[in-house]
């Protein structure tokens, strides 16, 4: 999911055991029980179909739990120190890069975007650092954005930020060093953005240190607005940070300075690798004393963070559900801890509706997934409800069966539910005579894969994206495919293998996106647009790259008004899944829990993850 969600980049991680020799999306991270996997394995390739009536009875329905809908945002115990237990490590912790839903959690603690969602909303972003609302030329190709005076930064850096901070930090993204994954497809619109590579842009103005004026080079001002919720208009400093953006990859997030209420431990020389941040093991994120409150929505409660990082989430969940002061923050939890938290823990689960959608990527630029009849039978083949079991079945998931998640505008007109009607999307619990079907189609009469070869599938450690690519390489090798089965810790999964072009990796069985903002494009455009396939951080992760769906896209980028751009983006999900672009299986209602003695909120906009600025302690 952003992702995650999100989305998705070199990681911190990585670049941190590079340099001592020792990563979207808004991408959302990859044991059920063993009878449920031996249930889930042997329905693969059931003749039987289930309606969407059935398994898919209500996308937002959560049975009564707490939810970011309904959570209290105000009167939470100012103090005290949170313990989170995180089963990964981080992808990105520089504001330029992140592009992963942990990740998004210390970064929009950390830093201050110009625009931000409050946890309870997705679609009403609220002035950041931004004093006000854009002001949007008639004409859809200027934007003009005025800045609160009072914002510091958090030491060694001191200052007040000014719109040069946030002129720098728009245009580092576009530096190969930094290499932000997403600058293309929402920052490239800026004049000269198109060909930048972390120079001045033409398109940025700069009126005064208070004021940024941006001039787009096509008709995409209110889209490009809504963008300016992502990290990278979080605002950093030229003069301290360009000696880190010299490095190929850039090391400033091991030196990164806050402007939030929180900021990585550092020490008085700004480093945070060693004193804040040891990866692999913790990450502290303590108050930032230059943080003005009167210029911020945030109410910061808590006085530190300490995030513990490894272990398997199965036991460090049960370990929050019986603890204090603690939660997790994981891309998924494991259903049998869902289960466990229903039958006793209620009070501490929240369920966020609307938490994005995961799907198995098949890569269509190179044999034998370029075959598209071939893709179509291993949908056809997959048993989807199976996949959702092993993430908590229909209080925790709906079976999907398009792009468009609930909750993203354009959903209902692509179906809703149900979805497009073809036949492989039909069978929600598989159908072999339909994968046969395609099988034949493709050039395999005998209704099973015969060439040869050895097809790569590298999955996610921990549940419940271990039980999903157990169920789909089970599915791959019924269908006849030699297959080559890895499994991997998640964020090493997105960043060395299904982000990378070049690995050639066939099958990633449970890749996570989640909306950046309320607009389809941003479900869609980055995830199967062919001129978004970059070399490393991509998130095209089947480099679906079809020429009639690319123009289809490129058209509906200059929509305007919501109703319409629905409409658009509608029609392009159809045709995703009549090319069987990727296979969705799962929309998410995400499960979270807490210790008893938190007050946790949740970010309706990031799957659900706990939020670090709202939430307290009791």
């Amino acid at each position: 999911m952003r992702a995650s969600k999100k989305r998705p980049h070199r990681a911190i991680i990585n670049e941190v055991r590079r340099q001592i020799s020792m990563r979207s999306i808004r991408t959302v991270a990859f044991s059920v029980m063993t009878c449920v996997l031996a249930l889930a394995l042997s329905a693969c390739g059931s003749s039987s179909s289930s309606s969407s009536s059935s398994a898919n009875s209500n996308p937002l329905s959560s049975s009564g739990f707490p939810s970011p809908l309904n959570q209290s945002l105000t009167g939470g115990k100012k103090g005290g120190r949170l313990e989170v237990l995180d089963e990964t490590d981080f992808e990105h912790l520089d504001s330029g890069i992140a592009y992963y839903s942990l990740d998004y959690e210390v970064v929009f603690a950390t830093q201050r975007p110009l625009y931000s969602n409050k946890p309870n909303t997705a679609t009403e972003a609220s002035p950041d650092m931004a004093a006000a609302p854009p002001e949007i030329s008639p004409d859809q190709k200027t934007v003009k954005v005025k800045l609160k005076e009072g914002i510091h930064y958090s030491p060694p850096v001191n200052r007040e930020v000014t719109s040069e901070d946030v002129a720098y930090a728009i245009e580092r993204g576009a530096n190969p060093n930094v290499a932000n994954p997403y600058f293309k497809s929402y920052y490239g619109v800026i004049e000269g953005g198109a060909t930048a590579t972390g120079g001045p842009l033409k398109g940025i103005e700069l009126p005064n240190k208070h004021e940024i004026v941006f001039h787009l080079s096509e008709p995409k001002a209110t889209y490009f607005a809504s963008a300016l919720v992502m990290p990278l208009s979080a605002a950093v400093p030229k003069e301290y940070a360009e000696k880190f953006d010299k490095n190929k990859p850039s090391n400033y997030a091991a030196h990164q300075v806050a402007t939030g209420p929180y900021m990585y431990k550092n020490d008085k020389n700004g480093n945070v690798l060693g004193v804040g941040y040891f990866p692999g093991k913790s990450l502290t994120l303590v108050r930032n004393p230059n943080w003005n409150a009167a210029t911020d929505f945030r109410p910061a409660y808590l006085d530190e963070i300490f995030i513990h990082i490894g272990g398997k989430n199965t036991v460090l969940d049960r370990q929050v559900l019986e603890g204090n002061d603690v939660v997790n923050n994981e891309p998924a939890t494991p259903q049998s801890i869902l289960k466990l938290a229903v039958q006793q823990y209620k009070g501490q689960l929240e369920v966020s509706p609307g938490a994005g959608a995961h799907y198995i990527s098949l890569n269509s630029h190179t044999a034998p997934f370029k075959n598209e009849d071939l893709r179509k039978a291993v949908w056809a083949a997959m048993d989807r409800t199976a996949l959702d079991k092993a993430r908590g079945g229909s209080d925790f998931t709906n079976v999907a069966t398009h792009f468009l998640y609930p909750t993203t505008p354009g959903f209902e007109e692509s179906g809703g539910l149900a979805g497009p009607k073809f036949d492989f999307n039909e069978h929600l619990e598989g159908s072999t005579a339909v994968a046969e079907k395609y099988m034949k189609l493709a050039g395999y009469p005998s209704g099973k894969y015969t060439g040869g070869g050895t097809i790569t599938v590298v999955g996610a450690t921990g549940s419940p994206s271990e039980e999903d690519a157990e169920i789909v390489n089970q599915t791959l090798k019924n269908l006849g495919f030699n297959t080559k089965f890895t499994l991997v810790e998640s964020s090493i999964a997105y960043s060395k293998y299904c982000n990378v072009p070049k690995e050639e990796i066939n099958v990633c069985p449970s890749v996570g996106w989640i909306n950046d903002f309320a607009d389809p494009q941003t479900t869609l455009n980055i995830t199967f647009n062919g001129k978004f396939i970059e070399p490393t951080g991509n998130v095209n992760w089947s480099q679906f790259n079809n020429p009639e769906v690319n123009k289809a896209m490129t058209e509906a980028e200059l929509v305007q008004g919501k109703a319409q751009r629905a409409a658009a983006w509608a029609k392009i999900d159809e045709k995703l899944v009549e090319h069987a672009a990727a296979v969705p299986f799962d929309w998410d209602k995400q499960g979270m829990v807490e210790g008893k003695g938190v007050q946790g909120v949740g970010d309706l906009w990031d799957v659900g993850e706990w939020d670090y600025s709202w939430t307290s302690l009791k």
